[in-house]
């Protein structure tokens, strides 16, 4: 009985440290599952659709993709955002396209008082592979509340993005 103890003891503690020295090139998740963010010199597209009855509680589209651009530079310090000037040759263009990170966000809701359900998805990757990463958050609210959890909520998915991102590159 000792000896299992004293083995287990051993096991755990060989494990704990192997991950102490590891090398730091070794991959990780997000490199492995986002390989198409290393290859990214720049974003293009930065957009937010919304569905459902986000207009009439006050949700618009262009003031909600103007946010996520903010959040954007606030998260992804040092990589640019330019839209190409040819989309459709960027996308056609395979190494182009590779190059060139988009990210979309599409708000969903039902209902126009209480309660009022939402789902908010955010889809980014690269041109040639846009949905590469997702991740959805759902929630409920008053007309009053949901504006401002929306916007919570698109912040929350950026900021995750952004550590996916970074971490993917070994920038993290």
């Amino acid at each position: 009985m000792l000896r299992l103890s004293a083995l287990l003891v051993f096991a755990i503690a060989l494990s704990a440290g192997s991950s102490t020295f590891a090398d730091e090139k070794k991959p990780n998740f997000e490199s492995i599952f986002y390989s198409g963010f290393k290859t990214m010199d720049s974003f293009g597209l930065i957009s937010v659709s919304v569905q459902g009855s986000a207009e009439k509680i006050g949700l618009k589209k262009e003031d909600l993709t103007d946010f996520l651009r903010l959040r954007f530079k606030n998260s992804f310090a040092g990589i640019g955002f330019k839209e190409p000037k040819d989309l459709w040759e960027s996308i056609e263009d395979n190494d182009k396209g590779k190059k060139i990170g988009n990210i979309h966000v599409k708000v969903w809701t039902v209902g126009d008082d209480y309660p009022i359900a939402y789902h908010i998805a955010i889809n980014a990757g690269n041109l040639t592979n846009t949905r590469q990463y997702e991740s959805s958050i759902l929630g409920y609210g008053s007309k009053r509340n949901v504006p401002d959890s929306v916007r919570e909520s698109i912040s929350k998915l950026v900021e995750d993005l952004a550590v996916a991102f970074f971490k993917a590159r070994n920038e993290l």
